[in-house]
């Protein structure tokens, strides 16, 4: 590996697959209540969703310490080889901080802390282009690889419904209790450091179609598209999603994944998000 890539665990790839790719993951934290997990560490994915199913009060997440990205630095500045770190998107937590923060540690390293603006399913295909070309290339065509697969990258995500959002606070009771009224559900959109609304559909199934149409007409426009379709507990959901966009692509994917959100992820979107990232060819 001529580049060590770090990313952190809003990326959804589990630490052992992510570490066979070439990739350090810095775990985020995860609340119930006084009880502190490292997301992917202390608590799986089943324990994670079955605690939000059943407990009233909501865990809440933190971002990591410095101390954390430090511990995953280290290894690769007595190397000397370059880093690159690629984190959730500055607008949704303050991890990029924790990382750069641990940067000024190792002042005579060559440490790239970059913003992915995207989250999830577009941070892992992101941290996953990053040591494919990290295996051979230098930081810079690193870092320019990045830069463009920012530029191109496109999520499209979902929720069957708007319980979770109320609990959250993101949406009132009453913006919800009218969205029900009139069976609407928003289809999002996530790219250049954003999360936008990108259409109103009727029913849940209308959005994972959505998402479906919307996703496969940005991987058909070249060969070589990475995919990564991602679900919180909606496993029979994401597999539709997957096959319906295998479907449509008349294209030959580089990669095409499905992930489970983890605790962090998990908690902001709760159970039953459905959502697709790609990066055309």
């Amino acid at each position: 590996m001529n580049v060590a890539v770090v990313t952190d665990s809003t990326s959804d790839l589990q630490p052992a697959a992510a570490r066979a790719e070439g990739i350090d993951v810095v775990p985020l934290f995860v609340n119930f209540g006084d009880a502190r997990y490292r997301d992917k560490v202390e608590i799986e994915n089943d324990e994670f969703y079955r605690k939000l199913a059943t407990l009233a009060v909501l865990p809440t997440t933190a971002q990591p310490t410095p101390a954390m990205f430090e511990d995953a630095f280290r290894p690769h500045v007595a190397a000397g080889r370059p880093i690159v770190c690629v984190t959730i998107m500055a607008s949704l937590s303050g991890t990029i901080n924790a990382a750069n923060a641990a940067r000024g540690t190792f002042p005579g390293a060559e440490i790239h802390v970059v913003d992915s603006g995207t989250v999830a399913g577009g941070l892992a295909l992101l941290a996953q282009h990053a040591a494919e070309v990290g295996r051979e290339g230098d930081a810079a065509s690193v870092l320019a690889t990045l830069e463009r697969d920012k530029s191109r990258l496109r999520g499209f995500a979902t929720v069957p419904d708007l319980t979770h959002a109320v609990r959250t606070g993101r949406v009132s009771r009453a913006q919800a209790f009218i969205g029900s009224l009139v069976k609407i559900l928003p289809v999002l959109r996530i790219d250049s450091g954003a999360i936008k609304e990108h259409a109103r559909v009727r029913t849940y199934g209308r959005a994972l179609e959505t998402i479906v149409e919307a996703a496969a007409a940005e991987a058909n426009a070249a060969d070589g598209a990475r995919i990564c379709v991602i679900h919180s507990a909606a496993a029979a959901e994401a597999r539709r999603v997957a096959a319906g966009l295998r479907a449509k692509l008349k294209k030959t994917p580089a990669r095409f994944e499905v992930l489970e959100a983890g605790p962090v992820i998990g908690t902001h979107a709760g159970q039953g998000a459905v959502g697709v990232f790609v990066i055309p060819g």
